[in-house]
């Protein structure tokens, strides 16, 4: 597993209710993390919750939460 994919996932694994999330920056960008969550998403490791206005223009944040696909892709690593 690549080291980003496996980190976020452990991240995931470790939090409260096993969700992850992201905040888009104040220039309505999403950070790298975004895409690779997407990607982990894809691949079934993720389950994508949705996304949240935050405060100020633009301001938002996307969140997921770690699949039993997803624990056993980190058992398996």
């Amino acid at each position: 597993m690549i080291d980003h994919r496996r980190r976020l996932l452990s991240r995931a694994a470790l939090a409260e209710e096993g969700r992850i999330s992201v905040r888009r920056e104040p220039d309505r960008a999403w950070p790298g993390d975004h895409s690779r969550l997407c990607a982990l998403e894809n691949d079934g490791h993720l389950l994508f919750l949705g996304e949240e206005t935050g405060p100020g223009p633009g301001g938002a944040s996307a969140a997921w939460r770690i699949t039993a696909q997803g624990r056993e892709a980190l058992g398996d690593a």
